[in-house]
This record gives structure tokens, C-alpha cells and sequence, in this order.
């Protein structure tokens, strides 16, 4: 901020208005300010001329570009602050610095709430020209532009392709719309089910179908492990997407690919404060949800579209079929607020509220 030895480059060229009730004080102010590069200073005697000069600028095509006016023409701290909101009601892009005989923290504050630019001792030249540079620095220079937050990341992992659609695909499709960056992380091309190549192809046209990106490993199908490989595996997406939420298999699950990868991503995201885990057809009755995340019809409709992108098994597969994926979208509706919802395992949420506190539960 312009200090008096500084204010130079900023007040080159401004115009000022300049209201005091002692011509001297006026004139000795008006100086410095020259001396400081203002262009233009044109000093009145009164609030009333003060405002009528406010309404008639110098140029027809160029306002004042700051104001001066001393508190002793204009009463008490009420006075002070409606005279400076009738001041910026007419001159709403023209800070107002205020001078006053002795600065008090009342004054001060009645100063604020009529946001004054700056308060000062009149008769102080210098700390009156540090004031003027700082107030017109702040016109000169826009505020830094708040930076967009971050959108959430997620990351959901599963051992083959169609694991996520069948768990949250829906939940993906609701939060991708809300403005998550979402990385579906496919561990297998699912060569035990049917052509890899194809179901390569498949889950891309799915996870687009969602509105999240693919990445796809090719761990054996079928012989997954939860070893420091398959660790290392998944820790590289982690390392690129960075989450601040994970999906994953349950432990509770008959399927011993779908426990292994369990356990590599809890190893692989411990860092990640917030997991929890989705259900697959193959989850035991131990698998025990204690949030569920409402789905409109619209989620529903994406996660069984991306279902059917899965063609090569959809018609093969019982746990596929829609009317049982409706219907238990149907059933666990029954503990949110939602028509429909997708159950979680809530298994760590380091966040001092809750991060899943959203979803019902």
C-alpha cells in the first residue's frame, strides 16, 4: 500500500475534491497532493458544495476520481454516516478519505459504517497523501479474484467391469452432476466373463454414460490379490486423482476378488480421510449400511443405462436384470428421503462434521 513517499505513481494524474472548512488547512492539503502527483484539486468550503461539486465532475466525460471532506462540516457520527451514504449514493465508484481533529474510535467506526475510505488527523499532509494513494490504489487495482474451490474428488474402485455400475452407479451419475470429478478405477478387464477387449470398450461407454472417467488395470481376473502389488496398482491413481472420497467393495463379500481389492484400497487410501464401501450382488448379510444416498429418477435411469453398456453380460447375468436393480434401488429408498437411494458402508470419515452427514442415515 502507497505510503506518503510512495503515493506518486498511483495519484499521477487523479483528480480530487477537496472539502475543508479553514482555507489554509485546504490549501496546505491541496499542495501536497499536487506535489504528489494529483493532476486536478478543486476545494470547497462546505458539505453542500462538497455534494454539489460531487454532481458537477470537471470533465463531462471523466468523474472525480477521490474525495476529501473534513468532519467538522458535517456534525455528529449519525451526520457522518448518512452525509457519506448521500455521497456515494451519487458517487458510487468515488472513495471518500475523512479528516477529522482528533481521530476517536466512535468516529472511526461511524466512519466505517458510512465506508469511508480512510480516517486522518486533518492538518497531517503526509499521512492525508498516504491515505489518498492507499484509497485510490484500491480503485486502481481489482481484488484478486477468489479462486473456484476445488471440486470434490472421487474415486471408486472396483475388481471387474460393471462392479461400480451395479453398487453406485447411480451415486456416481448424481455427483458427477453436482460437479465432482469422479475416476472409476477398473482393476481387471474381466477376461473370466466374456471377450477383455470387449469389456474394455464396455466400461468406457458406461463410465462416460455416469460422467466419470475410466482407468483400467489388467489384474488377473479371478486371482486378485491383496499383496504390495496390487497396492502399488491402485496407489498410482490415487496419486494422480488425489480423492477426498473413496468407493470400494465391502469386506462382506462371497466374491474373493472383491475382498482382496477391499483390502488393497483401504491399504493404497489410507491417507484418503473419507471411504466407505458399496454393495455388490455377491455382499453377505453381514454387509451393514449406515448411509444411503438418494437417487432421483433421472440416477436410476443413468445407472441402468450404463448397465446395458455392458451388453456382452447384461443378458446373461441375474444380477443384472433392471427390475431387480430398480427394486432394490426401490427398497433401500425406504431409509433416505428418495424414491430411490444406493446404500454405504461407511468405513472412515476423518471430517469434524461428517462428510457423509449429507446422505441419510
Amino acid at each position: 500500500m502507497p505510503s506518503a513517499h510512495d503515493a506518486r505513481p498511483v495519484l499521477s494524474g487523479a483528480r480530487l475534491l477537496l472539502a475543508d472548512r479553514d482555507e489554509r488547512i485546504a490549501s496546505a492539503a491541496a499542495e501536497a497532493l499536487r506535489d504528489h502527483g494529483v493532476t486536478h484539486v478543486h476545494t470547497v468550503g462546505s458539505s453542500a458544495a462538497f455534494l454539489e461539486a460531487g454532481r458537477r465532475p470537471p470533465s463531462p466525460v471523466r468523474a472525480w476520481d477521490i474525495a476529501v471532506w473534513d468532519t467538522g462540516l458535517g456534525g455528529g457520527d449519525e451526520n457522518l454516516t448518512a452525509f457519506l451514504g448521500e455521497w456515494y449514493a451519487q458517487n458510487p465508484g468515488v472513495p471518500v478519505v475523512v479528516t477529522d481533529d482528533s481521530p476517536s474510535t466512535h468516529r472511526a467506526l461511524a466512519a466505517l459504517r458510512g465506508r469511508a475510505a480512510d480516517m486522518v488527523e486533518r492538518g497531517d499532509t503526509a499521512g492525508l497523501v498516504a491515505a489518498v494513494g492507499r484509497a485510490r490504489h484500491q480503485t486502481l487495482v481489482p481484488p484478486a479474484a477468489t479462486p473456484a474451490p476445488k471440486p470434490v474428488s472421487m474415486l471408486v474402485v472396483g475388481a471387474h467391469p460393471d462392479d461400480v455400475e451395479i453398487g453406485a452407479g447411480g451415486t456416481i451419475h448424481l455427483r458427477a452432476a453436482e460437479g465432482w470429478d469422479i475416476t472409476v478405477l477398473t482393476l481387471s478387464h474381466g477376461g473370466g466373463g466374456g471377450d477383455p477387449e470387449r469389456r474394455g470398450d464396455e466400461a468406457l461407454r458406461a463410465a462416460e454414460v455416469m460422467g466419470a472417467r475410466l482407468v483400467m488395470e489388467d489384474l488377473p481376473d479371478g486371482s486378485i490379490s491383496d499383496d504390495s502389488s496390487t497396492v502399488r496398482v491402485i496407489e498410482r491413481t490415487v496419486e494422480k486423482t488425489r480423492p477426498d472420497v473413496v468407493l470400494v467393495h465391502s469386506n462382506s463379500d462371497t466374491h474373493q476378488d472383491h475382498r482382496a481389492v477391499h483390502r488393497a484400497t483401504l491399504v493404497a487410501c489410507r491417507r484418503v480421510p473419507r471411504l466407505a464401501c458399496y454393495q455388490s450382488p455377491s455382499a453377505t448379510v453381514s454387509y451393514h449400511p449406515n448411509r444411503f444416498v438418494g437417487l432421483s429418477e433421472s440416477d436410476l435411469d443413468a445407472k441402468l443405462a450404463a448397465i446395458r453398456a455392458h451388453g456382452s453380460q447384461a443378458g446373461s447375468r441375474w444380477y443384472l436384470d433392471e427390475d431387480l436393480l430398480r427394486s432394490t434401488a426401490r427398497y433401500w429408498g425406504r431409509f433416505s428421503q428418495a424414491r430411490y437411494a444406493e446404500p454405504l458402508e461407511v468405513i472412515r470419515d476423518a471430517t469434524p462434521l461428517g462428510f457423509f452427514a449429507g446422505d441419510h442415515g
